[in-house]
């Protein structure tokens, strides 16, 4: 009795043996499909990407995932036979998304790999209206997403990096270049050859360090693209902007406590009426109230369209005060009425930036 039931616990062990080794396997016969160059007035492009379980025992797709909302799949839901063969239909929607694609599929299954990667990819030459709405700008048959990359607020001796998108309309490859004169902006295309339909991406480098200015700074990136074929030329530019501002974060307790401090005389120059006749000036002043030297970094008009502003010293110690001209050139206006602003910058910690408006009516 003993001897029958090592005979049985064994039989049951190479069976269960055997059933855990039998399991479906799926062999793709195709992991990437290619739908090639297409227009988007086909709205979606659709494929189906067999498997055949090449396994001893039944293979269940049991769900399938997509990297992207613009691709969907579908896919067998019935148990696959050893020898039989399933599929997975994926659709991809072109509408208003040109340029070229390449999209994930994820496959789970009850068989060995649980997970397959399937790729569909392509290019979608845009329509005119497609074009013109996801690239506004540009020149030529070179269409930009923007006309201009403002890079915000930027430490000074800190860094940052920006993108702007394009795409080539022309029938022809370009060969794309960009130009800045700056120390410390540069930018490159990637990639600089662009087939028709194809997108590329203007990458900006900027370092704060190298800005000329405090304060507002900016700067135009010219781009160039050259027919590969015809040599046709054409070029354009966008323009960088940033704002430069002093890092305080360093400071000790002791030096923000003999931090300079700014004190300004007013909030607002009038000019009040004048005739458009000759140069107009008007002053006020500035002190420092603090224990360090307090740094007039820049003072700045960003409308200064006739309006101009200069300090009679830009380093005061404790105690002194400098006096600010602004000047009003009446002939230069192209308008009435004045109203701008001056910004003053400075190494007060707590009032890095101080604005006093300018106001006034050119008769």
């Amino acid at each position: 009795m003993m001897m029958m039931r090592r005979y049985i616990s064994l039989a049951l062990l190479l069976c269960a043996a055997t059933m855990a080794m039998a399991q479906g396997v799926p062999s793709w016969m195709e992991t990437t499909h290619d739908f090639g160059t297409f227009r988007d007035s086909l709205k979606t492009v659709t494929t189906e990407m067999k498997v055949v379980n090449t396994g001893d025992s039944a293979l269940m797709i049991t769900r399938v995932q997509t990297n992207c909302g613009c691709t969907v799949a579908e896919y067998t839901r019935d148990a696959i036979q050893p020898g039989d063969t399933g599929c997975v239909t994926v659709t991809y929607s072109a509408r208003n998304i040109p340029g070229p694609f390449e999209k994930k599929v994820y496959v789970y299954t009850t068989g060995k790999p649980r997970k397959s990667t399937l790729t569909v990819k392509g290019s979608v030459i845009g329509s005119p209206a497609t074009v013109a709405e996801r690239y506004p700008f540009g020149f030529g048959p070179i269409r930009l997403n923007s006309a201009s990359m403002p890079l915000g607020e930027i430490l000074k001796g800190k860094s940052r990096t920006a993108y702007i998108s394009g795409y080539n309309t022309a029938s022809d490859t370009m060969l794309l270049s960009a130009k800045i004169d700056s120390k410390y902006i540069s930018c490159n295309v990637l990639p600089d050859t662009v087939p028709p339909g194809g997108i590329f991406i203007a990458s900006v480098y900027c370092s704060a360090a190298g800005a000329p200015q405090w304060g507002f700074n900016t700067d135009s990136v010219r781009l160039t693209a050259r027919g590969m074929h015809s040599g046709e030329v054409h070029s354009g530019q966008f323009n960088v902007m940033l704002q430069v501002k002093e890092d305080f974060s360093r400071l000790t307790d002791k030096q923000r406590r003999n931090a300079p401090v700014i004190a300004v005389s007013t909030d607002k120059v009038d000019f009040e009426t004048l005739a458009p006749n000759e140069p107009v000036q008007r002053t006020f002043t500035i002190t420092n109230r603090g224990n360090d030297v307090l740094r007039l970094r820049r003072l700045f008009i960003p409308e200064g369209e006739g309006l101009s502003a200069s300090a009679d010293r830009y380093e005061l110690k404790k105690g002194q005060s400098a006096t600010v001209t602004v000047t009003l050139d009446t002939p230069a206006r192209h308008d009435s009425v004045v109203n701008s602003r001056l910004t003053i910058i400075a190494n007060d910690p707590y009032t890095p930036q101080t604005i006093v408006r300018l106001v006034g009516i050119v008769m």
